[in-house]
């Protein structure tokens, strides 16, 4: 289109300059005749150049809407994208935060995550790669064999590494289950990890795990964070209660139920914060919180697990 324009104007240029010289050369009648045509070709240049700043502005005015349309959706997709990296990073490190302000002693953090693997059949390759794989990425060195064992119905392919701040344990276990009267083999990737001290870095093993994990087609798993650590004493009920209401506002949760028995006071509540949750008695919970006091060692064992303490307390 804009070549087609810019010949015309190139023609009506030539034929300017053509009546131009005609007009020096011509008698009045030729000269009155080639003014008229110079004007109507001069009007005609003047509305096909206010065509053409026209079509040039419409180009430019699109491309300014795409551009700006562009930023926006740019923008826009940062914001979101920043949203969901908060609640994916942040989720564990808002529940290290909170039970740091118990002021336990010996804190220690476990991260368990179960996975059932899509597939049917898995070789011994197959489950060893994989363990490789999820060594690989939390920088553990699988510096030993692989331990195989076999008891009836369940294999076990298992590697675990004791340092002294962290303990870790993989594992791939397969169960033969029946169904619809043939047996089936069930693969179920387990993780575990324990660590001391440190425990703000359980979001990154975390995080580096679920990609790991993503990277292998694996979308469906079950996640269990639990902090511990003790205090001296023991906590009266109020001093309790008081407790786990302060841990529960720092997570932005609502109290669900709470009761006490015996030695050990347990709170269950839900936070937004967190994605994962299970139902019970008609309420969401991803918030257990347990304090049970231990004569023998004079110490009030604290528990912050999401969404509930998988083991005895």
């Amino acid at each position: 289109m804009i070549f087609s324009i810019i010949s015309d104007y190139y023609n009506i240029f030539l034929s300017i300059g053509i009546g131009q010289k005609v007009y020096k050369d011509s008698n009045l009648g030729i000269l009155i005749g080639r003014k008229k045509s110079s004007l109507k070709m001069e009007v005609d240049l003047l509305e096909k150049i206010d065509r053409f700043l026209e079509w040039l502005l419409h180009i430019f005015s699109l491309k300014r809407t795409k551009i700006t349309l562009y930023i926006v959706a740019v923008l826009w997709l940062s914001l979101v994208t920043q949203i969901i990296m908060n609640r994916v990073f942040l989720q564990d490190l808002k529940i290290a935060e909170a039970f740091v302000k118990t002021n336990s002693e010996e804190l220690e953090c476990n991260l368990e995550i179960i996975a059932e693997h899509h597939m049917d059949f898995l070789s011994e390759e197959d489950k060893k790669n994989i363990l490789y794989h999820l060594a690989n990425a939390i920088d553990l060195k699988i510096d030993k064999d692989i331990t195989i064992s076999n008891e009836g119905d369940r294999l076990e392919y298992v590697y675990s590494k004791n340092a002294k701040m962290a303990e870790t344990s993989l594992k791939i276990v397969s169960l033969e289950e029946e169904f619809d009267k043939a047996i089936k083999v069930k693969h179920y990737i387990v993780v575990r990890l324990n660590i001391k001290e440190s425990i703000k870095s359980v979001e990154r093993f975390r995080n580096l795990l679920d990609q790991a994990l993503d990277e292998i087609g694996i979308e469906q798993r079950q996640v269990n964070v639990q902090y511990e650590g003790y205090v001296l004493g023991r906590l009266s009920l109020i001093d309790s209660e008081k407790m786990a209401r302060l841990l529960v506002k720092d997570l932005q949760g609502e109290l669900a139920f709470d009761y006490q028995q015996g030695n050990t006071y347990t709170v269950y509540a839900y936070t937004g914060l967190i994605d994962e949750y299970i139902e019970t008695v008609g309420c969401k919970i991803n918030i257990q919180i347990a304090m049970t006091y231990d004569e023998g060692t004079d110490k009030t064992k604290i528990y912050l697990a999401s969404p509930i303490l998988n083991q005895s307390w």
